[in-house]
């Protein structure tokens, strides 16, 4: 989407930022939240190969997983 490669390019990421306006993402991965056209908080780790080395659904809106715990699940990726 536009907003997304405004953001990216704002803030000089290397890597892509992807939209889901339809939810056809967030009802797969089981994340939608019910009755809103938003998802729960979740942190996915996939790798090159298309695992999933972390996966963290939030139970409130501020449950995110720690630094660490994204660090160590992208560790075990390479």
């Amino acid at each position: 989407m536009e907003e997304s490669g405004r953001l990216k390019k704002r803030l000089g990421l290397r890597f892509a930022l992807l939209s889901d306006p339809k939810r056809v993402t967030i009802s797969a991965y089981g994340v939608a939240m019910r009755d809103r056209e938003i998802a729960v908080p979740a942190v996915f780790v996939v790798d090159s190969r298309r695992r999933i080395l972390l996966r963290h659904v939030g139970e409130t809106l501020t449950d995110r997983p720690s630094a660490e715990k994204i660090i160590e699940a992208l560790s075990r990726g390479l």
